[in-house]
């Protein structure tokens, strides 16, 4: 080897050794690499200087200069949503962290933007496969019952920014009304037609209304009032001066009623008899009520330390009844029933129902625990569903957020609903009657979103009326997920649950290619609510926290 070549080889030699200790010193003492920072881990030790935060390297901050060791990144405050987003939905353990904007650098490799900030792309722990050919039932809608609330909704001073809360926002596609024709003092229809009518503006269609009778007028009960109160021999329908059910004047309101509504620009889509028709109110309640058995006949009942025998009138006789009225009608309503009290009753009144001219089979879901419904039992309701070829709906039912969000998921996929309705569309948000169940909650002044709000969100925003479930399989039991497909196959919509105690990564396994997707996401043992994290990633995979629910939606 020549002088001039030894020369060479060791000026090679000194310039790579540099060149590697320029390299370790920056990316052991700052962590300026992006091999070394906003990668995932377990604990501060494998983070090469920074804090393993939120399962990420990064490091806390007050402002930007705290994170010049972290290249291109930003010091994004606590409570913006792509820090609690990192965080699975709960608060970040610092001021900020040092995390990369979206809108300013491009994600490097294994990371994708989630709520406006890098994140590293978390690996699959369960995956979720799409069937768009095995179809289920078609979706009437999501929705509530106003009841008690419509003029607080409609004469509220922000009755706009409501309206587009829960129209636009919410998506709420179906309204349940309480028959107040003829209920004396709260007989003024005008506030039911104008809430249609805004629902109708707002969402380019009008809503399904629903219209069911909570108690007939006190003319037709048998304790002459609206209300009852343990009053088990008397919370029923009043008789005539022959000594029988007044089934025709029953019908006959029932007709009325539907005139009064048409006037006020109400014509509703279904009827539904009679409301909880197998309950009367305890003692320690005053609420509306009439008992109906599925037929006509006697029954004994507790009254005091005594059991007697009393009359009920029959659920079936009086649907005969309002038939026989309604077909004089120009147009006639759908009938749905039985609106029981619990689904378990259905299998009691609905053999009775006249199977041709019931349109839906209707029940409610109290009584039931969210997180330990007997899936067997709500399985055995739809099969009964099966055989009358008729939609079932759920079309009472309230429980917190992450409850909601449960119960919408059995009732649509294990049973089979095609309406699901949450108890209160607005309650009081303060106060001895505050009611943290209902979807808003309100006062005379102002509303704000309530936690079963966020829940019914996740299904009905990115939904409509005639969407069809199809099938999705997920090869982890603690996942829950539903799929909807519009009637043109253009949009796909996915809700996933994560009804665990431990954090599931779900990549979605999607038939064809859907150029289009958003993400939204609510970790109810967090405090993330309806979040937009932006778009679904190459890697198609979903953080999914303890009590995560998450919508995607996908469009081609």
């Amino acid at each position: 080897m020549t002088a001039r070549a030894l020369f060479n080889r060791l000026g090679a030699l000194v310039l790579g050794v540099l060149l590697s200790l320029g390299c370790s010193s920056a990316s052991s003492g700052d962590g300026d690499s992006q091999t070394n920072w906003l990668r995932s881990c377990g604990s501060d030790d494998g983070c090469n200087g920074m804090s393993c935060l939120c399962g990420v390297c990064t490091r806390p901050c007050s402002d930007v200069s705290a994170c010049d060791g972290a290249p291109q990144a930003s010091c994004v405050r606590a409570d913006e949503a792509g820090a609690i987003a990192l965080c699975g939905g709960s608060p970040p353990p610092a001021a900020g962290l040092c995390l990369p904007r979206c809108d300013q650098v491009t994600c490097a490799r294994g990371q994708a933007c989630v709520a406006g900030v890098c994140s590293p792309v978390p690996s699959e722990s369960v995956a979720v496969t799409v069937d768009l050919d095995a179809r289920h039932q078609d979706l009437v809608g999501f929705g509530a019952s106003v009841a008690y609330g419509e003029g607080q909704i409609t004469g509220h001073p922000q009755q706009t920014e409501l309206y587009r809360a829960i129209f636009n926002d919410l998506g709420l596609d179906v309204l349940r009304f309480r028959n107040r024709y003829s209920h004396v003092g709260d007989d003024d229809l005008t506030t039911a037609g104008e809430l249609v009518a805004a629902g109708g503006a707002a969402l380019g269609h009008l809503p399904t209304v629903f219209l069911s009778s909570w108690s007939p007028p006190t003319t037709l009960k048998a304790n002459g009032a609206l209300v009852c109160s343990g009053n088990v021999q008397t919370c029923t329908l009043s008789k005539t001066a022959a000594g029988a059910f007044d089934y025709g004047g029953f019908a006959d309101y029932w007709s009325s009623s539907l005139g009064a509504y048409a006037k006020v620009g109400l014509v509703p889509d279904y009827v539904g008899i009679q409301n909880n028709p197998n309950y009367i109110p305890s003692s320690a309640e005053s609420l509306e009520a009439c008992k109906f058995l599925p037929v006509e006949g006697t029954v004994s009942v507790p009254v005091g330390l005594t059991k007697v025998s009393v009359s009920y009138p029959g659920l079936a006789e009086a649907q005969s009844a309002m038939l026989s009225a309604f077909a004089k009608l120009t147009v006639r309503p759908k009938m749905l029933a039985p609106e029981t009290s619990d689904f378990g009753s259905v299998f009691d009144y609905a053999p009775s129902l006249d199977a041709a001219r019931t349109d839906a089979l209707a029940h409610q879901l109290y009584g039931v625990n969210p997180g330990a419904v007997d899936l067997a039992a709500l399985a055995a309701m739809g099969k009964l569903v099966n055989q009358y070829g008729r939609p079932v709906f759920v079309t009472e039912m309230q429980a917190d957020g992450f409850g909601t969000a449960l119960l919408i998921h059995y009732a649509t996929v294990v049973e089979g609903a095609s309406a699901y309705l949450q108890a209160a569309l607005t309650g009081s948000v303060s106060g001895p009657l505050a009611n943290t169940q209902a979807l808003i909650g309100i006062d005379s002044l102002n509303f704000k979103r309530q936690d079963p709000y966020h829940a019914m969100r996740h299904f009905a925003a990115r939904t409509d009326p005639g969407w069809t479930r199809v099938e999705a399989v997920v090869d982890e039991t603690g996942l829950l997920v539903s799929a909807w497909l519009s009637p043109s196959g253009q949009d796909l919509t996915l809700v996933l649950i994560n009804a665990g105690s431990v954090e599931l990564n779900a990549r979605l396994q999607l038939p064809g290619t859907w150029p289009t997707s958003e993400v939204r996401r609510s970790v109810f043992s967090g405090i993330e609510r309806s979040a937009a994290l932006g778009a679904l990633s190459p890697q198609g995979v979903i953080r999914m926290p303890p009590e995560a629910v998450v919508t995607v939606a996908l469009s081609r």
